[in-house]
């Protein structure tokens, strides 16, 4: 029982580390990335708006990463839980 309990705490602390790395690292990579390559280069924007829109890039990158988290808790722990046989 208690190797089954240790194996559900370590997987769901996999889970939150791997979401928390997503949502820290994903809005920096698509700031500058968006900033770099789209903004200042295909665009040829000048530097305040380049910011700007990047920063707006990176916002919504953060805002589907947290969805994303939050459906996996919510739809994932709803799984587990119908799943658990009565004894």
């Amino acid at each position: 029982m208690s190797s089954a309990k240790e194996m559900t705490e370590l997987q769901a602390f996999k889970t939150v580390l791997y979401h928390s790395v997503i949502i820290l690292a994903l809005p920096v990579i698509a700031f500058f990335t968006s900033k770099v390559f789209l903004f200042d280069g295909i665009f040829g924007l000048s530097n305040v708006p380049s910011n700007v829109y990047s920063a707006g890039v990176a916002v919504i990158v953060l805002h589907i990463a947290l969805g994303a988290f939050i459906y996996r808790a919510y739809f994932d722990d709803r799984s587990k839980t119908s799943t658990i046989k009565r004894d």
